[in-house]
């Protein structure tokens, strides 16, 4: 029973981490103008970005929603970072915690807060990458492909068009290594002597939205249907543990819905902020007991 709980602790990670037509306009265009777009706003050194992600997962049979909602700041040249998450787990109750971070040369800081304490570590630049939304956004953004315009929509009080598309299957290898969930997937794998380059092959092609701001150009906002992905993964972790011995998962864990909503804003003009005192006295701290 030990054994089942660990596993399913380690699935429920990863899900939680995983963690990102007629209207006129044939495909190539559509394609384009989304090139233009993400090539707009990575010409810009801030954006300020708001992620909401929902899931509906069955573990054992008893029904888990959960909605996570992530306020990001980011800047580039120099990268400092700011984000605000909490996550509601229903009747489980909900958790918060805010990071910072920032870079000196090549290193990087990062400062985390969850509600009690502060810990600092120094971090390599793909651990920042599930905080840092213009990056993210690039990241699917730059492997999607097949667009069609699917009319336009009101976006936080702006007119926007509508795109939709797909980041083909054989690309979901790329995009996932390069996502903030390789590490956690790692970890778990690991546990299960399981090659990580399987885990996302045959995943499908992954459902991508993208809204373009009409007056401006830039990508105002993209939504991920990850359901048949983050299902396909679940169902290879669980059938590897069943092969390890390390306990029988098979129909344990259920995705019934993963979705992603990234709304981006204030481009080339990101909310200001400073790294509270209490986490720079925790850095200083952590360097005066030789733990960074």
């Amino acid at each position: 029973m030990n054994g089942n709980r660990r596993i399913v602790a380690l699935l429920l990670a990863a899900a939680l981490t995983v963690s990102l037509a007629g209207c006129g306009g044939g495909t190539k265009d559509a394609t384009a103008n989304i090139k233009a777009a993400l090539e707009k706003a990575n010409a810009v050194e801030s954006m300020d970005a708001t992620m909401l992600m929902e899931m509906d997962m069955s573990i054992l049979g008893i029904s888990m929603e959960t909605e996570t909602m992530m306020t990001m700041s980011c800047f580039n040249d120099p990268l400092r970072l700011k984000a605000d998450m909490t996550m509601d787990m229903g009747d489980l109750g909900s958790v918060s915690m805010s990071m910072y971070a920032n870079t000196d040369g090549d290193d990087y800081t990062m400062y985390l807060y969850d509600g009690t304490s502060w810990t600092v570590d120094s971090v390599d630049m793909g651990d920042l990458l599930q905080y840092d939304a213009q990056q993210s956004m690039n990241l699917y953004l730059e492997h999607a492909a097949s667009f069609t315009l699917a009319g336009s929509e009101e976006i936080n009080g702006s007119t926007a068009d509508k795109y939709t598309g797909v980041i083909p299957g054989e690309a979901m290898s790329e995009v996932m290594s390069k996502s903030a969930a390789t590490s956690s997937m790692e970890s778990m794998t690991g546990e299960l002597d399981m090659d990580l380059s399987e885990l996302y092959k045959d995943v499908g092609d992954l459902p991508i939205t993208v809204w373009v701001d009409r007056q401006s150009g830039y990508p105002v906002r993209y939504y991920l249907v990850m359901t048949k992905m983050m299902q396909s993964i679940l169902e290879k972790t669980m059938a590897a543990a069943v092969e390890s011995g390390e306990a029988n998962l098979s129909g344990m864990m259920t995705v019934n819905q993963l979705t992603i909503t990234m709304d981006c804003y204030n481009f080339g003009n990101a909310t200001e902020f400073t790294i509270p005192d209490e986490a720079l006295q925790a850095a200083q701290d952590g360097d005066s007991m030789g733990l960074r």
